[in-house]
């Protein structure tokens, strides 16, 4: 008995038709995969070559940063024959209120409307303590004393919330500075201690002191924000302090850390030290104005008293006058 049409089954072209609707999900989902990976393939390497050449663009700046210092230093060396000391220390040594340290007395000389040279003749603790116009002046930063490399505007421009002066219960910022100068060997040397560097309390360090060479001895070196507290420009919030908070390392870095230690944890770590947001290491400003590299692994051995054959590559290049010329 014949069928009529409605009770026929689907004709070919109809099942045909069906499957290929059924088909394109996973045809297109094949060729946007297909797609994505040959976009990886292609467009990774090209993101990670875009992404190297702009941190090489930034480490390129802080090394011209740290060339700026290094002839901000050789301009005032001229001026005092001596390089600029690391902090002042009153004579008394007491109380321990703040003082001015070695990068202010580059930036005075530099045209800037404060402070000058005969401003920094006024101990940094009455300037702070009259909170007047001035305050502004020392809470600004200078852009060539931040790397590119870190977010140095974390805090408006100013020094890490750790690293202030604490004044009846309130925390004073300094100006931020991502560069510290090289106190030496001397973990625990503050106040007007000597030490084995080209900066440190009341030092007058002169080319004659370092006897090891001035292509073989640090004079600046970086310490980020991000992860090392960095520094301050105007100076030291306690002169006679050595701990992680606001202390001497608000200018300088000891020789105990390596490059690039961990993030701060104690006083072998990089709030002390040399560090960078640079992958691999960290820049570093020899006293004949030339700029090095140094690499996180450089080697590290630091001993309480120095003694040549005991201590690391990067304890010999903090040391002036130890007989050892190491570089890196």
């Amino acid at each position: 008995m014949p069928h009529s049409d409605a009770d026929s089954g689907p004709s070919l072209g109809d099942a045909n038709d069906q499957r290929d609707r059924s088909r394109t999900p996973l045809i297109v989902g094949v060729v946007l995969f297909l797609v994505l990976l040959v976009g990886c393939v292609i467009l990774g390497p090209i993101a990670s070559a875009l992404l190297q050449v702009r941190e090489n663009a930034r480490r390129t700046a802080c090394m011209n940063h740290l060339r700026e210092i290094g002839v901000q230093i050789e301009d005032y060396y001229e001026v005092h024959n001596a390089f600029p000391p690391g902090w002042e220390v009153p004579m008394d040594e007491a109380p321990a209120l703040p003082t001015w340290g070695w990068p202010s007395k580059l930036i005075s000389m530099t045209g800037v409307t404060y402070p000058t040279p005969e401003d920094l003749q006024q101990p940094l603790a009455e300037v702070l303590l009259a909170d007047d116009e001035r305050m502004e002046f020392v809470q600004t930063y200078f852009q060539q004393y931040l790397c590119p490399s870190d977010d140095g505007l974390a805090y408006d421009g100013e020094n890490h919330p750790d690293r202030r002066w604490v004044h009846n219960e309130k925390p004073v910022p300094f100006g931020l500075s991502m560069y510290v100068g090289n106190a030496g060997h001397r973990h625990d040397a503050v106040g007007s201690q000597a030490n084995t560097g080209i900066f440190y309390g009341n030092s007058a360090v002169t080319l004659a002191d370092i006897t090891d060479g001035i292509s073989h001895t640090i004079m600046v070196g970086e310490r980020d924000l991000t992860n090392c507290r960095a520094g301050s420009w105007p100076g030291v919030p306690d002169p006679l302090k050595h701990d992680g908070g606001p202390s001497i390392w608000n200018v300088v870095a000891g020789a105990k850390p390596k490059i690039n230690a961990p993030p701060w944890d104690g006083d072998t770590l990089c709030g002390e030290g040399f560090s960078s947001l640079h992958p691999g290491g960290a820049n570093v400003l020899l006293v004949d104005g030339s700029v090095e590299f140094l690499a996180t692994d450089t080697d590290t051995q630091w001993q309480p008293e120095p003694t040549a054959g005991q201590i690391g590559v990067l304890q010999q290049m903090m040391i002036r006058n130890d007989g050892q010329k190491s570089g890196p």
